[in-house]
């Protein structure tokens, strides 16, 4: 760390900036005068007797009186073990005093019979970086129904979903009817299906999913603990296994 920045986290620590210096140029010196001390710190010696004594009261500083004045830190782990247990025992109490507001705002609305739920609204910029990171997370399986937009973003990342594909993750995309498919953009490792789509949806190991407006401007990213995820993924089961949907296939020209 830098100097300035360990000095910072001692004034946070409630040492005067004074003290703060001292204190840091003390370390590492054993006993040492305090016009050395003055020195190493940049203090003003009419100011350093003042400064060590206070730091004597804290039990950051040994000083021996005899002439001239001598001084060294107390290590910081002793030095500082007091203040440690004393914003340890802080940190958990307002711990529990959180706990006890969530508690609180909880109960309050489950007697409204209302369940509170958080969703992340992305931008597209922020939609697009969060497909791709969750295409490279996955481990088991991407499922996707997808419209005419959703198709050509979906070419920017070829590439993540073959080596998702390598990797074992097994890649199923429902295309609407009327996309423009290139087989030779998606390849027949990808299992794909036709059917009629609106909405751009993303399944990420039937945990994570992410729905796209029309346009891809903005987005929503919900967790598997919604009630909204298991009913999208029971839609998409639904189209995968409708015999009505037409299976694409790889043209005999390509594959040779």
């Amino acid at each position: 760390m830098e100097s300035n920045e360990i000095l910072g986290s001692l004034e946070e620590m409630g040492l005067s900036k004074y003290e703060s210096s001292a204190y840091y140029n003390l370390l590492g010196k054993g006993m040492i005068t305090a016009t050395e001390v003055s020195y190493c710190s940049n203090l003003p010696r009419q100011k350093i007797y003042s400064v060590l004594k206070k730091l004597e009261s804290k039990k950051l500083v040994l000083i021996n009186y005899q002439k001239p004045l001598m001084c060294r830190a107390i290590p910081p782990k002793e030095a500082f073990r007091d203040i440690i247990v004393k914003y340890e025992i802080k940190l958990n109490d307002i711990k529990k005093n959180i706990l006890n507001l969530q508690q609180i705002n909880d109960e309050g609305l489950r007697s409204k019979g209302i369940e509170e739920k958080k969703y992340f609204i992305l931008n597209q910029c922020s939609t697009t970086n969060t497909l791709v990171d969750h295409i490279k997370k996955s481990k088991e399986a991407i499922y996707a129904m997808i419209n005419p937009w959703g198709s050509k973003l979906l070419t920017y990342f070829k590439n993540d979903l073959v080596k998702a594909i390598i990797e074992g993750v097994r890649v199923r995309l429902i295309f609407d009817e009327k996309c423009e498919i290139d087989n030779r953009i998606f390849p027949n490792t990808i299992e794909q299906k036709l059917s009629k789509i609106t909405t751009n949806i993303f399944i990420f190991d039937n945990i994570d999913i992410l729905i796209l407006d029309k346009n891809g401007i903005r987005s929503t990213l919900v967790h598997s603990n919604e009630m909204l995820s298991s009913i999208i993924l029971n839609q998409f089961n639904d189209l995968w296994n409708n015999q009505e949907n037409r299976i694409l296939e790889v043209s005999k020209s390509i594959n040779n």
